[in-house]
């Protein structure tokens, strides 16, 4: 059974396929240039913060548009700054909220992401995330 490919933003060719994450979450992988498509909500479950970017108002304020069109709802990405600690630039879609990083940003995503919440904020995340898929706390 042949899965649907996206467009890559910036390949520009039908080349992100599913790819299933150790974490549970399933992404959009390209083959090519080997960046990441994370659709909205995928990230946070992803890296275990309560949203995609945590500091989403103060980011969208350096955003620019960058032409490249989502690879979900054809909308239009914006290149913004993933958190104010870091020097990731994302493309995130005005529309639908999905974020695409270049090949090995997400690494970098990760390894900052420890300092955008707090502890307590997070394990609360992962709680309530634990709920929705119907376990209960003991």
């Amino acid at each position: 059974m042949n899965q649907q490919k996206f467009d890559c933003p910036k390949c520009k060719k039908p080349t992100l396929s599913n790819f299933n994450t150790s974490e549970g979450v399933v992404v959009d992988f390209c083959d090519q240039c080997f960046g990441i498509w994370f659709d909205k909500d995928e990230l946070a479950n992803y890296i275990e913060l309560s949203k995609d970017i945590p500091e989403i108002k103060e980011m969208k304020e350096q955003a620019r548009k960058t032409g490249l069109a989502c690879p979900k709802c054809k909308g239009t990405l914006e290149e913004l700054p993933f958190s104010s600690q870091t020097n990731i630039l994302v493309d995130r879609c005005e529309s639908c909220g999905g974020i695409f990083f270049d090949a090995g940003e997400i690494i970098e995503a990760e390894k900052a992401s420890a300092a955008l919440e707090t502890l307590e904020d997070r394990m609360k995340t992962v709680v309530k995330r634990f709920a929705e898929q119907g376990y209960q706390p003991v």
